[in-house]
């Protein structure tokens, strides 16, 4: 991934496309995802809208839903305080710096949240008289010393836009040449307004190199490459001015890496700049979907590389524990054959043993120092004393002796008689026959020991592989982005769509009710209603010309009587369906209708009775490319293949740009 923060332009555009969305709605909820990734929940009229703020980074409206956090954190529920339920009065850039001020409440209730996109990024939040309530980190401005704290005064305004003139030009290109090594793009970048974005778009349209040196250009009004390096800031100026238009909706851009339509996304815009011609460009209705495209890419791939990385943790953990205690069962294996080793050597030197043994004991009896001893054993071995020769050191304050044993010449293997002597240590209160037997007894206790943690370490692996498993579990199923699923106007209501494909709507209270008749209950629908006090009103939406059959009659009957009193009664009564000009709210002289309750005039319908069993159905969306696979499964019963076919994909109840929706049946007897 390219690009990773906005520019001026983007800022000014991404502004642009959100006012059309935000002015005059209502914020919702405030949700963090991140310490520096915010979510605004907005409504207005029946719309909702989700702006993500990441500081220092971007803002735009989502089509995407992202992990929050369990617990809102303390800048969120002091963003909620403050800016819950109030209205979103205005969104604009300061200036021409990238910095964008969201208003909400007016006079002395307005708030306002600043979003700083330059450096480290800060969102922050003043009331009316600019004053600092809250923020994401408190600095300080090196140049100007202005603190950025809680109680100090944040400035509103901003620098203003300075368009490109012969003057300004000029003044641009000679501070860079006094420097003999600054490039035409670094230096117009750092002097003019644009950013370095649409300064090499400016230079690759005046056909100027972008690495050329400022001071080789000629810095006068009438040079060729003058005037076209003016006319082209002129022209993005231009570009720049037309993204301001109120109640413009501003297209998006997204550049390839290169010119391959599958190539991984590299930048985006509100205009597809020169030096990214000859790459694929994927076009969006708006700049705020295509930065929530890209980003949402991005953030996917990170995603994935946290989620290989907790896998990697988690399988190495493992790892670490399997070789852990195979290291520790290879040690006890070595001391094993170690001791075995040394009872062997003992065996097969015997009385050299014994005589070693002998002769320090004897020479302690007599009262000899040890320090005494210690020189008396080295002098004797430079002698040639061959009991001395075989002491390597004395270790007086455990009782023991180190011996060099080997089993000699004759016994060993070619390869074996280069290899250095074993230094045995050896008790001096014990022969050397007892001192043979002490290794074998070790051997069998650290052999002991071997199996003990060899069934240890496989019980202690299970364990550590169990565990593993249920935390690849957690990382596998944890929620990544997911695209928000259209919500359908009907589902604020109890609805099912019926075996033939008849959408049937059900009041969840008595204003519902009131609102299914009032607003929904149109020509050709039926309403129907159980023949007992206190049901629920339901209204059966008819999208063909002939009438409704009588199995969605059935169905929709079934639903009324399972949701009124009489589920609860275990009783077993009828439902009836009228037409909609039978149902009217005005009441007989003297009497009053409350709340979700109508007058039915005329003939009432009745339904044969039903028992009490209600199921359940999975609604599904069908991919467009498998409508074919599906038709005429929800086909009215009775009528001919060919004409229910048509009807079935013609009338879908539930249709939307990428397929049909289909389910279950909506009972089960």
């Amino acid at each position: 991934m390219g690009k990773s923060k906005m520019t001026v332009l983007d800022v000014k555009a991404a502004v642009a496309s959100l006012r059309t969305q935000l002015l005059g709605s209502r914020v919702a909820n405030v949700y963090d995802l991140d310490p520096k990734t915010y979510l605004i929940k907005t409504a207005k009229a029946g719309t909702k809208t989700l702006v993500l703020l990441e500081s220092g980074i971007r803002f735009h409206s989502t089509a995407f839903m992202r992990d929050k956090s369990n617990t809102p954190s303390g800048f969120s529920l002091k963003l909620r305080k403050h800016i819950r339920t109030k209205r979103v009065e205005e969104v604009r850039q300061l200036g021409v710096d990238r910095v964008v001020a969201f208003t909400f409440g007016a006079a002395d209730e307005a708030v306002h949240l600043i979003l700083e996109l330059f450096a480290g990024g800060n969102i922050i939040l003043v009331d009316h008289t600019c004053t600092i309530l809250a923020l994401l980190r408190t600095h300080t401005d090196e140049s100007t010393g202005a603190k950025t704290a809680v109680r100090e005064i944040y400035p509103m305004e901003g620098a203003e836009n300075r368009k490109i003139s012969p003057e300004l030009l000029l003044t641009a290109i000679k501070n860079g040449a006094q420097n003999e090594k600054a490039s035409i793009k670094d230096t117009l970048s750092r002097e003019l307004d644009y950013g370095p974005a649409l300064v090499e778009h400016a230079l690759v349209g005046a056909g100027i190199d972008q690495k050329r040196k400022a001071a080789s250009l000629d810095a006068s009004e009438q040079a060729e490459e003058f005037q076209k390096l003016l006319q082209n800031f002129s022209e993005v100026d231009a570009m720049i001015d037309s993204l301001s238009a109120e109640g413009k909706v501003v297209p998006g851009f997204i550049v390839r890496k290169n010119d391959q339509p599958d190539s991984v996304y590299d930048d985006f815009g509100p205009v597809p700049l020169r030096q990214f011609e000859g790459r694929a460009v994927e076009s969006f209705e708006s700049f705020d979907k295509a930065m929530d495209a890209y980003f949402t890419v991005a953030e996917d791939k990170k995603l994935e590389q946290q989620k290989q990385q907790q896998q990697k943790a988690v399988v190495s953990k493992v790892e670490r524990v399997r070789k852990a205690h195979e290291e520790q069962v290879r040690a006890l294996e070595e001391e094993q054959e170690q001791n075995f080793l040394r009872a062997r050597l003992i065996e097969h030197n015997l009385a050299d043993v014994d005589n070693a043994i002998l002769v320090v004991n004897s020479l302690l009896a007599d009262g000899t120092d040890w320090n005494t001893l210690k020189k008396l054993v080295k002098e004797e071995a430079r002698k040639g004393n061959p009991i001395a020769s075989l002491i390597h050191s004395l270790k007086l304050a455990t009782n023991q002796v180190t011996l060099l044993l080997t089993f000699g010449l004759d016994y060993m293997e070619e390869d074996e008689q280069t290899l250095p002597v074993t230094a045995v240590d050896v008790d001096l209160g014990v022969n050397a026959y007892n001192n043979a037997q002490g290794y074998y007894q070790y051997k069998k206790k650290v052999a002991l020991k071997a199996d003990k943690t060899l069934a240890a370490s496989e019980k202690a692996l299970k364990g550590a592989s169990r565990k593993a498993k249920e935390e690849l579990k957690k990382v596998d199923t944890k929620a990544s982005i997911q695209q928000i699923r259209k919500t359908h106007w009907f589902e604020k209501f109890i609805w099912f769509i019926s075996s033939e494909n008849f959408l049937v709507l059900c009041g969840r209270d008595a204003q519902q009710n009131e609102q299914l008749v009032k607003r929904y209950l149109n020509k050709g629908d039926i309403y129907l209603h159980a023949d007992i006090h206190g049901a629920a009103a339901h209204v059966i939406k008819n999208h063909t010309a002939d009438a409704v059959p009588p199995l969605t009659l059935a169905q929709a009957g079934l639903s009324c009587v399972c949701r009124s009193a009489a589920w609860d009664a275990k009783m077993v009564t009828s439902a009836y369906w009228v037409h909609p000009e039978q149902v009217s709210k005005s009441a007989p002289t003297g009497e009053y209708l409350s709340t979700g309750s109508f007058m039915i005039r005329g003939k009432k319908n009745f339904l044969p009775p039903n028992p009490l069993v209600m199921g359940f159905g999975l609604l599904f969306k069908v991919d467009e490319s498998c409508l074919a696979h599906h038709v005429g499964e929800r086909r009215i019963r009775g009528q001919g293949e060919k004409e229910s076919e048509a009807g079935s994909v013609r009338g879908s109840v539930v249709g939307t740009e990428e397929g049909q929706l289909s389910g279950g049946e909506a009972r089960r007897s």
